[in-house]
Formats: C-alpha cells, structure tokens, sequence
C-alpha cells in the first residue's frame, strides 16, 4: 500500500529586518510585533489543521512563529540545523541598499524576474544550500512517512526545499520566493508529488 505524505511549509513571520529590508541569514533575531501579530491571525486560519508534527529551524524567527501557530495543541515541536536560513556572510546585518556598495562587488543573477545574490564573501553558496535542502527531504520521509507535517523556515532554504520537492535544479528553485507566513502544501503518494497548493496566511506580505 502506498503511504501518502504531507509536506507543509510556512516561512517564519515578520521581523524587523524584513520592514527594514535587511540581510538576516544566520543573525537570530525575533520577530517583531507585526509578526507576533500576524503569527496569531495566521493561527486562527490553521485552527483545523492536524499537523502530526512540526519541524523548524534552530532560529527564534522560526521557532516563534511555529509556537504561535501551534498554540495550545499537543503536537510536537522539533528543531534542525538543515532547515536555517541561508548564511550571507558579509550581507548579514546590511540592508538592500548598503550591499550595492560592498566592494569587490558580488555577482547578482537574475532568475524569477529577481535579484540573488551569488558570491557575498563567507557566505553560502546557493549550491549548498540546495544540497542541505536535499539532506532534509530524505530526513522528512525517513523519519515521519505517512504524517501530515508542518515545516517552519527562512525564505532562501525554503526556495531551495521546494525546488527539491518540486524535482527542479538549484539554478530554478530560485524562479520563486515564498512571502513571511505563506503557506505551501505538497502532498505526495509514495515519493511522487501528486499535489501543490499556496495559500497566503497574513495579511502583507513582504518578500525580502
């Protein structure tokens, strides 16, 4: 019998650095009011969801805003290193702006009518992330075949995850971006992708 698995996503919620259009990565700032805020809206919606379990990220942005969409439920929270964020290197901290002007300056490619950043020096190649991206989809259906689970990132790794879940290169999972609390559900029969569905859980969304 083939078992049927559910691969939820929702990227982490509003932070300071998204209103100030600032490099994150592996900084671990919390989420701002906004974020708390919208976190709670975003729960209200989720209110018949059963998730069987919930993975995250090691980062508070992430850990946060799982424990507000999870509430008072009973369900079980885990915390992995394959799901963080992007590392910058010499971006984090900076806004969009103040990266123009690093010198020698990164190489920036254009895929998905957006801007990504190729080689800021000490941070992560795209590649690795994929390949992390890779790890973590094995880590899933190994260890929670057959649940309905809910994973809480960053907007680069998740780029990357559904790349992977969706059978793309690492050059195309770069096509789209995931907005703070956007939820997206890929629902697999076995191995085989067999649906996706995007739904939008806050109010605005910031993309950055």
């Amino acid at each position: 019998m083939t078992v049927q698995t559910i691969i939820n996503t929702i990227r982490h919620a509003h932070t300071s650095y998204n209103a100030e259009r600032r490099y994150s990565g592996s900084i671990d700032i919390s989420l701002n009011e906004k974020g708390e805020q919208d976190s709670r809206l975003a729960a209200e919606k989720l209110t018949d969801s059963k998730f069987d379990i919930v993975v995250t990220s090691t980062l508070k942005r992430s850990i946060e805003t799982a424990r507000i969409l999870i509430g008072d439920k009973e369900t079980t929270i885990v915390h992995n290193r394959l799901c963080i964020e992007r590392n910058f290197g010499v971006f984090e901290g900076k806004t969009w702006d103040e990266v123009q002007n690093i010198q020698p300056p990164v190489l920036f490619i254009n895929v998905g009518n957006d801007l990504h950043s190729v080689n800021p020096k000490n941070g992560e190649p795209f590649e690795e992330v994929w390949a992390r991206a890779q790890k973590f989809r094995k880590f899933l259906f190994r260890k929670y075949p057959g649940n309905n689970i809910l994973v809480v990132s960053h907007g680069v790794f998740l780029q990357m995850f559904h790349g992977v879940l969706r059978g793309l290169s690492c050059i195309e999972s770069l096509a789209t971006f995931p907005a703070n609390l956007e939820l997206a559900t890929f629902t697999f029969s076995g191995s085989r992708l067999i649906n996706e569905k995007i739904v939008g859980l806050a109010t605005e969304y910031f993309k950055f």
